[in-house]
């Protein structure tokens, strides 16, 4: 090969190569609406495939949380209600529990030896823990989603380069 052929072969790579990494100004605008950084963008795929990450992302995580944790503060606001606790539609579930929980002491301690009483009361509790532990692997879930996401990100700028 001459050394015309290999210059001309560069040039066209190089051309090429500058003609790839320009994105357009509207992947730009999308890109910073994201509140991704268009420098660390590569190529024009690569960020219109990062921008239907993101919005896959969002989307499913605007869609799963609401009803699932919705589901369960439903149910407890339900057992809050059986139990006699008073609560607040902005109370969150981790303080609606602990509001049960602690309802659910105090007739323990004032019902004492009332048998069948106490035989309701242990049921509010199996259900209270029952809302708990399903909330707690909700949240398990979602810590393990996003440290998986962490890690791809993380390997994805080492391939890049980035970092």
């Amino acid at each position: 090969m001459s050394i015309n052929a290999i210059s001309s072969s560069m040039a066209v790579s190089s051309a090429y190569t500058t003609k790839s990494t320009e994105l357009s100004e509207e992947t730009k605008a999308k890109l910073q609406a994201l509140g991704i950084d268009p420098s660390t963008v590569s190529s024009e795929s690569e960020a219109q495939s990062l921008i239907a990450q993101v919005e896959a992302m969002s989307q499913s995580d605007q869609a799963r949380p609401n009803s699932s944790d919705q589901t369960l503060l439903t149910k407890a606001q339900a057992l809050a209600e059986d139990v006699g606790v008073q609560y607040s539609y902005k109370d969150n579930l981790d303080d609606l529990c602990e509001k049960i929980s602690q309802k659910i002491e105090q007739l323990a301690s004032q019902y004492g030896n009332d048998g069948a009483k106490m035989s309701i009361l242990e049921d509010y509790q199996r259900e209270l823990s029952s809302i708990d532990s399903r909330y707690s692997t909700e949240i398990d879930k979602d810590d393990s989603i996003f440290n998986a996401m962490n890690m791809i990100s993380v390997s994805n700028k080492y391939a890049l380069g980035l970092k």
